[in-house]
């Protein structure tokens, strides 16, 4: 379900109205009361390397568990990450768009787009349904990502990034800027260690964040993981969805799918291809969660 939300609205978020420029109206597809809810904006590259995906992926388990909003732009890399991490933990999750919600960016986030829905969370953008992206929506998009959120964590970011920028509007905001330490010899840890620097907070675990809202009786739960497919070629679900931690041979795949083993056969390759399951001695496959 899609709604308009103007500013003068009572459903207005209100961290949105005092941050700069805000925006005059908003328009949602999915669950708007997510929009007042407590949040943590989480931003980071899209080229992260192995250690912001690790990063990425621990932090937002570990907010979702204290029953913490997810809050990001929907871009590749650390934004997808922070999303897929905070569905598949049971958490809620906002995407802010550079475009209209008819044009949704980039098009290889659609399917995630939908299963954040889906899944309670929301989509949320200022534009009309109909606008494209370009370079000043991204910029544009940025601020409300920071305004949503009580603070925003920084995962990893290179020089001259729209993740600085995001951390830049949020210290505008008043709001917290929390980031991971990085190697020196990281890139993808210059924003990151440079913002650490000039006065941001260092964090090493989710504590370090919850620590800086004594106000907010922060409630920690037991999360279930749910089996989010994302980013499987249509034509391989059915094989992958039965292929879990547990080894299985072709033979147990192809009982559990009603498939040809012959079929089995070519599908576990084609996986084995994409990089999503793993293949063991005798022919067993599991999946390769370090690529969910």
């Amino acid at each position: 379900m899609r709604t308009l939300i103007e500013y003068s609205s009572s459903t207005y978020p209100e961290r949105l109205r005092y941050i700069t420029n805000p925006p005059t109206r908003l328009y949602v597809e999915g669950n708007i009361e997510l929009l007042n809810e407590i949040g943590i904006s989480i931003v980071g590259s899209r080229t992260n390397t192995q250690y912001g995906e690790k990063m990425c992926k621990i932090f937002t388990k570990n907010l979702v568990e204290y029953n913490i909003n997810i809050i990001s732009g929907l871009a590749v890399g650390i934004d997808s990450i922070a999303h897929k991490t905070c569905l598949k933990n049971s958490g809620k999750t906002i995407a802010v768009l550079p475009c209209g919600l008819n044009r949704i960016y980039p098009e290889i986030n659609i399917g995630l787009a939908k299963q954040i829905v889906s899944n309670g969370g929301a989509l949320v953008t200022e534009y009309d349904n109909d606008v494209k992206t370009d370079s000043l929506k991204f910029l544009e998009r940025n601020r409300i990502v920071a305004g949503l959120g009580i603070g925003t964590l920084i995962i990893e970011a290179g020089e001259r990034s729209g993740t600085s920028v995001t951390a830049r509007y949020a210290k505008q905001y008043g709001k917290n800027v929390f980031c991971i330490p990085s190697s020196l010899e990281n890139k993808k840890g210059i924003t990151t260690n440079l913002l650490i620097k000039q006065g941001s907070n260092l964090v090493t675990n989710v504590d370090d964040i919850l620590e800086f809202y004594p106000d907010i009786k922060f409630t920690k739960k037991q999360v279930e993981i749910k089996d989010i497919v994302l980013d499987v070629p249509q034509n391989l679900i059915d094989v992958y969805k039965v292929i879990n931690d547990i080894p299985q041979d072709v033979n147990e795949i192809a009982r559990k799918t009603g498939l040809p083993i012959s079929e089995v056969n070519y599908k576990t390759m084609l996986l084995q291809l994409e990089d999503l399951i793993i293949e063991l001695p005798g022919q067993r496959f599991t999946r390769n969660y370090e690529k969910e």
